[in-house]
């Protein structure tokens, strides 16, 4: 063995060690402390089942297939990857809730070893490989998401290898690596498919630095390639709905819902009202629309449908009212994103949920800025660039629909690897350059 390769499996066991004992604490808190206080954690993080996955993976459990309630329709408001998974938890594990917690505690677990290798390419300093993995795992906002039964952490996982293989990828200028990642960005849009237009996004960039046709073909060529394959592993939820509703639903409907409730959380916030309050009076109001169209719903903070038809044309409707506001009133709009802008980093359930949230990600947010600063300046910086597109396309993803500081879990990652730069600086003086892929 070389000293380097030496030196980097010493590293390799130390940051095994921290995840382990990191990993050990979490549980030992989740099962032994957070029961007794989650009476009051409640009020202001969620913590348990949420988004109704676990219900579709109750009824998938018990034989009713994929839908909310065993005496309403089939759904398409979720994508199928997370309800799958927490039904197979639920056909293995009693407590379904619990096996999910551990399942998000060792996602986070192995994510932190992706978060590592990011780190390494993105700032060549020592510590960098240890530092954003602690950053990372012990960040609050994750530690919630980890008690919650919703789609962030698996999501995370899937998101931190869709971005290695395409940043493999973009250095190799490889179809088979384009095809390995679209595959992989299929998969991860299966669980979440926040980030499936992102080839889209990526184009963009490259269009901005392009300086030929040549270099335009292939940027355009790469990100329908990546979306393309990513198309293939949706096929059969693609053709599952197509069958059910008759139309072409790549995702998920709820879309509609997002809209709306951001919609009417921007425009009937008067100071006196929290974000959960407004939220559940927007709820209300599609309850009050659906009934007034006539469909046949169990109303509720997701309006039931007995026709999988109706829960797409309802989801519709939703979305043409709020894209006619905004025609109408392009202020409105700029109001709305200007909101969601702070809510997606910082907005809680009610006001102390927001200043904690604010207190918890100023820092990780501030170190994360000094970090782009000085990686940008590194003559190597492609994994910056990639990392800090990708942050730049979910936060634009998010402005016109809803946000909640909930929905920049995902971004963890990379806070905590950009906000590793400025800290690992400190820890050592003068970094030396050293080759982005070692």
């Amino acid at each position: 063995m070389t000293t380097g390769h030496v030196g980097r499996w010493a590293e390799q066991r130390r940051l095994l060690v921290v995840v382990i004992g990191i990993l050990a604490v979490k549980l030992a808190v989740c099962f032994f402390i957070i029961p007794v206080f989650k009476g009051q954690i409640g009020s202001f993080y969620g913590i348990g089942a949420a988004d109704n996955y676990a219900s579709i993976a109750k009824n998938i459990d018990l034989g009713n297939g994929y839908r909310l309630a065993p005496d309403t329709s089939p759904t398409l408001m979720r994508e199928p990857g997370y309800p799958y998974f927490l039904a197979a938890l639920l056909y293995l594990f009693d407590n379904d809730h619990e096996a999910a917690v551990v399942a998000n505690i060792l996602f986070t677990s192995i994510s932190a070893f992706f978060v590592s290798q990011f780190a390494r390419w993105a700032w060549p300093a020592k510590w960098m490989y240890l530092v954003a993995p602690i950053l990372f795992l012990l960040h609050p906002g994750i530690v919630i998401a980890e008690l919650r039964g919703g789609v962030e952490i698996p999501f995370i996982s899937l998101l931190l290898c869709f971005l290695l293989l395409l940043r493999r990828a973009i250095l190799g200028r490889s179809v088979a690596e384009y095809i390995e990642a679209g595959l992989l960005l299929g998969v991860t849009s299966c669980v979440r498919s926040t980030a499936l237009l992102f080839p889209a996004f990526l184009f963009l960039g490259d269009l901005v630095r392009a300086r030929s046709w040549p270099s335009v073909g292939w940027a355009a060529s790469k990100a329908a390639l990546l979306v393309c394959c990513a198309l293939i592993v949706l096929a059969p939820w693609i053709v599952r709905n197509y069958i059910l509703v008759g139309q072409f639903v790549a995702t998920a409907s709820v879309q509609g819902i997002a809209m709306q409730a951001g919609n009417y959380i921007c425009t009937h916030a008067d100071g006196h009202k929290g974000l959960q309050e407004l939220d559940a009076d927007a709820a209300e109001v599609r309850n009050e629309s659906a009934a007034k169209q006539g469909y046949r719903f169990r109303p509720g903070y997701y309006q039931l449908f007995f026709d999988p038809r109706d829960e797409l044309s309802f989801s519709k409707s939703l979305s043409e009212q709020v894209v006619h506001q905004y025609l109408q009133s392009p202020s409105v709009l700029v109001k709305c994103a200007s909101e969601n802008l702070f809510n997606f980093w910082f907005a809680g359930k009610n006001r102390i949920a927001t200043l904690a949230n604010f207190c918890i990600q100023m820092p990780y947010m501030a170190f994360a800025l000094a970090g782009v600063l000085m990686g940008l300046r590194r003559k190597e910086h492609s994994t910056i660039v990639l990392l800090l597109l990708f942050v730049a396309y979910t936060v634009l993803i998010y402005l016109p629909i809803h946000a909640q500081a909930r929905y920049s879990i995902p971004l963890v990652p990379i806070l905590s690897i950009l906000a590793a730069i400025p800290i690992c600086s400190l820890l050592q003086e003068g970094p030396k350059e050293q080759s982005a892929n070692t």
